[in-house]
């Protein structure tokens, strides 16, 4: 594991003040992994799906594994939440799976809103048409996510024939239907590498204000695969990050609100962390984020593997408890300083990297890395 990142490690005189920040960043999740604070709530609500996508990180089958929370039982769990936590500052993710195959979904929505929480979907787009839309509306979403990977060919590639209209379809449902945040992620492979700008256009003009970039990991339906067309080179990464660093001086310049950014990921270099995202772009699992995985199981980050993730089950104790009880490996900075990332001069900024990335692909997860020289 390089101790230096090649030119993403390399400081020029005038990053000294990004690094500042970074470094002060990096003590702020330091400090968070000392003293949880829960502020971002996953909800995995089933592992089913109506698409079998090629890159799907959960494996999903029309069929669950695994016996899932009963609307009762969720809606039970979170009212604990809501005795034990300030609400206000918690926001939901709804994941699968596709959230939209639970008939219940509405009403699990409108019970967190009653209860203060706020919350999102993150779906396919082919069950989201308006009606849908406006039903998730009343119940007090005000963001929706929507999966576009890609132009029409490359999309329906990945995530089968005719999925793509659909997909944009739903962006423009949950924007007539009132959705404050209407955003648009987008798996970015070799195969789309070159549109990145004709896709934005097309998620722009579909309804998307916000466009989020991620890259594919080595994990659920792709673990153990080497899989060359959905996994970035080093030069790819580069052109990836390069391409929404732009983007978004683009959109600074002309005072738009639109917004671009890539998401997850460990330490970027210096330079990159404040082009491509906000602050506040690395891993957060354990310490402010938690997940509710679909059979009750606790974990952080719902891509970190099952096997490791596990802290215990709110259907055998209380998720407050299993929060400020647990969680020991996540907090717990020492093992992450070990093996490749031991020596590196840039372990106190990064904290050892995305802790997903880290447990799927250990001898990959460095960004410094992945960006090469």
């Amino acid at each position: 594991m390089t101790s230096g990142g090649g030119d993403a490690g390399r400081l020029r005189l005038r990053d000294f003040p990004r690094l500042v920040s970074l470094r002060r960043e990096a003590k702020d999740r330091a400090r968070l992994l000392r003293q949880p604070d829960l502020t971002y709530l996953f909800w995995e609500c089933t592992l089913r799906c109506n698409l079998r996508c090629a890159h799907c990180g959960s494996s999903c089958e029309a069929k669950s594994p695994l016996d899932e929370l009963s609307t009762e039982q969720i809606l039970r769990v979170l009212d604990t939440i809501a005795e034990d936590f300030d609400t206000s500052r918690i926001f939901v993710s709804i994941t699968g799976g596709e959230p939209l195959l639970r008939k219940d979904l509405d009403e699990v929505v409108a019970h967190m809103t009653r209860i203060g929480l706020r919350s999102c979907i993150v779906t396919n787009g082919t069950l989201l048409d308006e009606a849908r839309a406006r039903r998730l509306f009343d119940a007090g979403m005000r963001t929706v996510t929507v999966s576009v990977d890609g132009l029409e060919a490359e999309h329906d590639a990945v995530r089968g024939k005719g999925t793509w209209p659909k997909a944009l379809a739903a962006l423009g449902a949950a924007r007539r239907a009132g959705i404050t945040t209407v955003e648009a992620i987008t798996c970015v492979r070799p195969a789309n590498l070159g549109a990145l700008r004709a896709i934005e256009r097309a998620v722009r003009d579909a309804g998307a204000q916000l466009w989020r970039c991620i890259t594919i990991d080595r994990m659920g339906r792709l673990a153990g695969q080497d899989a060359p067309d959905m996994w970035l080179e080093p030069p790819q990464v580069r052109a990836l990050l390069d391409h929404v660093a732009a983007r978004r001086a683009e959109i600074e310049r002309a005072g738009g609100d639109e917004d671009v950014r890539f998401s997850c990921g460990g330490f970027l270099g210096v330079r990159r962390e404040r082009d491509v995202r906000p602050e506040g772009g690395q891993c957060y699992a354990g310490s402010c984020i938690a997940s509710i995985l679909c059979n009750g199981d606790v974990g952080a980050c719902p891509s970190i593997p099952r096997a490791w993730a596990r802290e215990g089950s709110v259907l055998q104790e209380r998720f407050s408890t299993i929060w400020r009880e647990r969680f020991a490996r996540y907090r717990d900075l020492s093992w992450r300083h070990e093996g490749p990332c031991e020596g590196c001069s840039w372990f106190d900024t990064c904290l050892g990297g995305g802790l997903h990335e880290r447990l799927v692909q250990p001898h990959e997860f460095c960004w410094l890395d992945r960006q090469g020289g």
